[in-house]
């Protein structure tokens, strides 16, 4: 691992694995910790607080990402949502607090693990998260969120490649109400979900979150990662549900997930005849 950080440094790359989110940008951490015990990830440097708000989201994406499907996970996916609604409404403290919150509810006691690969003609540098907490890659100021399985190539003397664009949803339209046969079972379906294409993106991550659930835990959300433009859902009790897509790239990353789209499932109803004595009536 030492000689592999030294090619990073020698290549103007520094790879930072951590235990809370290390942010470019940020002081280091204070002695408050967070509920449960965990400790605060650092506080955000004077003027940079959206940027440091948008690195926090983007360190606690990644460890939801990363983690197992439990009740953990879920309700780091609650505090992670609330933080993104922060974020777009300039709330940029109270994002990056309920960001701090959902990385501290998944924080894995392992180190993290990675390689660094320096190309044959010395001229580019790979870097690979195998397990573990994700790790932050830095280029020439600009960094890179890497959860596990993802990986990131630089050349030498330039910036981290961008991030691909996040896909834009196509079909069915937002808030749209899907009325349909009920499956064996009552289950409803088939439903297909359709979006753009992004370029350089080899696949994509689809999540498909239950909403308006009363009492009790809420289903786990559904999710699928396919290399076309569309997915087709298993099927699903009536309700009401909302989906995001994000692009992927060997080259360039993740994307920011795409824009919230909701939809309903709804049974058809059945049509019940009455024959009467002088025919039938609906």
């Amino acid at each position: 691992m030492k000689a592999a950080l030294w090619l990073s440094a020698w290549m103007g790359l520094s790879v930072v694995p951590s235990t809370v989110p290390t942010v470019a940008g940020r002081d280091a951490p204070d002695s408050a910790a967070l509920p449960g015990g965990a400790p605060a990830a650092p506080r955000k440097a004077p003027g940079t607080e959206s940027q440091t708000a948008l690195k926090a989201l983007e360190m606690s994406r990644a460890a939801v990402k990363a983690a197992p499907d439990d009740a953990r996970r879920r309700e780091a996916e609650s505090r992670l949502k609330d933080a993104e609604a922060h974020f777009q409404a300039a709330r940029y403290a109270e994002a990056l607090h309920k960001a701090d919150e959902a990385w501290a509810l998944l924080n894995p006691p392992q180190p993290s693990n990675f390689t660094v690969e320096v190309g044959h003609d010395g001229g580019t540098t790979t870097v690979t998260h195998r397990q573990g907490p994700p790790v932050t890659v830095e280029a020439q100021h600009a960094t890179r969120v890497l959860a596990r399985g993802e990986s990131v190539r630089v050349q030498q003397g330039t910036v981290l490649p961008e991030p691909p664009g996040a896909p834009q949803l196509a079909q069915p339209a937002d808030k749209a109400r899907l009325t349909l046969k009920p499956a064996p079972g009552g289950l409803l379906g088939p439903v297909t979900l359709s979006w753009s294409s992004v370029a350089g993106a080899t696949r994509y991550e689809v999540e498909v979150v239950t909403e308006g659930v009363e009492g009790g835990a809420a289903p786990a959300p559904v999710r699928s990662v396919v290399a076309a433009r569309q997915w087709t859902l298993p099927t699903l009790p009536a309700g009401r549900y909302r989906w995001t897509v994000t692009a992927v790239s060997p080259e360039q990353g993740r994307s920011l997930p795409s824009q919230t789209r909701r939809f309903e499932l709804a049974a058809e109803s059945l049509e019940l005849n009455v024959k009467v004595k002088d025919g039938w009536q609906k």
